[in-house]
């Protein structure tokens, strides 16, 4: 009988593969590997396993017993069988030396990553026909941490304060990583089961039930997935073989294999997850962690296929879908369309904002292993859009700023304005670093508001971090539940290594509970109503603008004064011209008063005072907003 390359029957080979494709399904989606569900309720289990010479089912059956199932190899490392089941079962996958491990492509661990896969019928989540998403315009994102963004920490209780950030203006929610970690606690990035939402945040139905509700409150879903890295505790890739770079590392944990042997059918696991999530749950788009890790010496680059992959889904779609990049620093390449030699990803974090006001606000504290300079930075974040640029091919660097016209770094816009994401806090500018004092514990109230005038008021997409609307007064801080003792011991002395430049003294450990538990944002009720009246305001009077055709990125224009600590955004429009002008200073600083001519309708203020129609005093932290003619102050 004819054998192929993997000593498989081709006659058996065609046998799986022709009933895998026969009539009866009815899953979303058939997918590389993980359990297909059929319309007889039966079940083909795939599992991609190169190493392995022999692979079994070990499924329970509902009077608690554990019946053993062969699995049959149909080429190319490839097993599946299909089977009889209860809808929920558990299950694990026998290897040949009899270990049992959890599915490589798991839907649910119920006990974790070192318990066994559960089955999810994902058929019988909600289905939303009348569902359009939110246009990429008018994307307000509120970066969320499920496991404290509420006291109960789970999906259900997140839903119920929906409501709250409709109410605030949020259109976008971004949900940090949510893959299955080890032990009770996680940032999320951790991640060792790519195809399984974290058990402690509740079931898989429940995560589904929490994207409708958002829908049904205006709000997009949008995931934050790893895919540069896998978790150190719980990752049993390397028994199955394939899944791990043999070439590639880093300080994070293993890196997937995207460029050595085997790399195609993984290149495929991650390429088909990244739809999976949009496609099954119902997610409104993807924003990938540090893309610039994910290590690809090949062609075309993952990131690109992964871009490929979700443009092809959204095109059989009637809604808005977004594919972020986080790159950390501006990446034409990144935003540049697939059939112009780019990636092809709709936007991507630019942290030049971020670490530019921040220079400004307490000079020569860095945040990050990039040095930003207060006086001329954020003039060029504000006129150019950002300070250094990288590709995932051309080394991260400082790009000189001129504003003479023939410099080839001009002060003209280099950027699509609203593909870029600003932010003035997340989760690692909050969480790197000791007790994870959010902006207003670092800057004072005053000075995050004077920030979030800016930020709002740009024309980049916004992200807020949770509670920063409110001045929580939880911090953020990094916190994980590793069961190993070498990895807990590691973990302690890693952040003071990676971080060099902060007292890391006096703080709690991130393995304890404490340190989770302090991260909780708490009711909004408990927070300061003012700013969050504040934050209220500027973001409708954006949407206004945004509604009126004023806020768009062809009628804006930035600058950064630092002499008279003064940002001014204006936005020339048909009828009228908006203007924003934000003091911002050094803590400790006592600025002089700036008067300013001004012409038109006061919109919003805060540390103004108006002497008459024509003259506007600024004080420290100062923001005026009108409407009128254009200023030159």
């Amino acid at each position: 009988m004819q054998t192929n390359e993997w000593g498989t029957t081709v006659k058996l080979a065609e046998q799986f593969r022709a009933q895998s494709q026969g009539k009866g399904m009815d899953s979303k989606h058939r997918y590389f590997v993980g359990p297909e569900f059929h319309h007889d309720n039966s079940v083909t289990f795939r599992v991609w396993a190169p190493n392995c010479s022999d692979l079994s089912l070990r499924i329970q059956e509902p009077d608690g017993s554990w019946q053993r199932h062969a699995m049959h190899h149909v080429g190319h490392g490839e097993f599946q069988n299909r089977l009889s089941v209860a809808s929920d079962a558990r299950y694990w996958l026998e290897l040949p030396d009899g270990k049992l491990r959890p599915d490589p492509a798991s839907r649910f661990q119920p006990e974790g990553v070192h318990g066994p896969s559960q089955l999810v019928d994902t058929r019988l989540f909600p289905t939303e026909n009348s569902w359009r998403g939110v246009p990429q315009e008018s994307l307000i994102i509120y970066e969320l941490h499920v496991g404290t963004f509420t006291e109960e920490g789970t999906y259900q209780a997140a839903g119920e304060r929906l409501s709250e950030l409709a109410d605030l203006g949020i259109t976008g929610i971004e949900l940090m990583p949510i893959v299955e970690t080890a032990g009770s606690r996680n940032w999320g990035y951790d991640g060792v089961n790519l195809y399984a939402p974290r058990n402690s945040y509740g079931s898989p139905s429940e995560l589904a039930e929490f994207i409708r509700l958002a829908h049904d409150q205006g709000i997009a879903v949008i995931l934050d997935v790893v895919y540069n890295h896998f978790g150190p505790e719980g990752n049993y890739w390397h028994d199955f073989g394939g899944y791990i770079s043999p070439v590639h590392q880093t300080p994070w944990g293993d890196s997937p294999n995207f460029d050595a042997p085997l790399s195609s059918s993984m290149r495929r696991f991650v390429v088909e997850n990244a739809e999976f999530w949009i496609r099954d749950y119902g997610f409104d788009g993807l924003r990938l962690d540090a893309i610039h890790c994910m290590r690809d010496t090949s062609q075309p680059h993952i990131v690109t296929e992964i871009a490929r992959q979700v443009a092809n889904f959204r095109d059989s779609q009637a809604r808005h879908i977004h594919l972020i990049a986080e790159s950390n620093v501006y990446d034409p390449e990144m935003l540049s369309p697939l059939d112009q030699n780019g990636h092809g990803y709709d936007a991507a974090w630019c942290d030049d904002f971020l670490h530019s006001v921040f220079a400004v606000l307490r000079p020569g504290v860095h945040m990050s292993s990039r040095e930003y300079a207060p006086d001329t930075d954020l003039n060029a974040v504000l006129q150019r859009g950002f300070v250094y640029r990288g590709t995932l091919h051309e080394t991260r660097q400082r790009i000189p700023f001129n504003t003479s016209a023939t410099s080839p770094h001009t002060s003209a816009p280099a950027v699509r304005w609203e593909s870029l994401v600003y932010a003035i806090q997340n989760h690692d500018f909050v969480g790197n670093q000791p007790h994870g004092k959010r902006l207003h514990q670092i800057v004072g109230v005053e000075a995050q508001r004077a920030a979030a005038a800016l930020l709002l008021m740009h024309p980049a997409i916004p992200l807020l971090f949770m509670g920063e609307e409110f001045a929580a007064s939880n911090g953020f801080q990094f916190f994980v539940d590793f069961g190993d003792k070498p990895l807990r011991q590691a973990v302690e002395q890693g952040r003071k290594a990676e971080y060099p430049q902060h007292d890391w003294e006096s703080i709690d450990s991130p393995l304890s509970e404490e340190a989770f538990i302090q991260s909780r944002i708490g009711p909004v009720n408990e927070g300061d109503m003012a700013t969050r009246g504040w934050y209220r305001n500027l973001i409708a009077l954006r949407r206004r603008w945004s509604v009126d055709g004023l806020l768009k990125p062809e009628n804006y224009s930035g600058v950064w004064d630092a002499k008279r600590q003064l940002a001014h955004l204006t936005y020339r429009g048909q009828e009228a011209t908006g203007n924003v002008l934000i003091r911002l200073h050094a803590m400790g600083d006592s600025p002089r008063n700036l008067s300013l001519p001004v012409r038109g309708e006061l919109l919003l203020s805060t540390n103004c005072q108006q002497e008459d129609s024509s003259l506007l005093t600024m004080h420290a932290f100062g923001v005026a907003i009108f409407l009128g003619p254009h200023l030159s102050p």
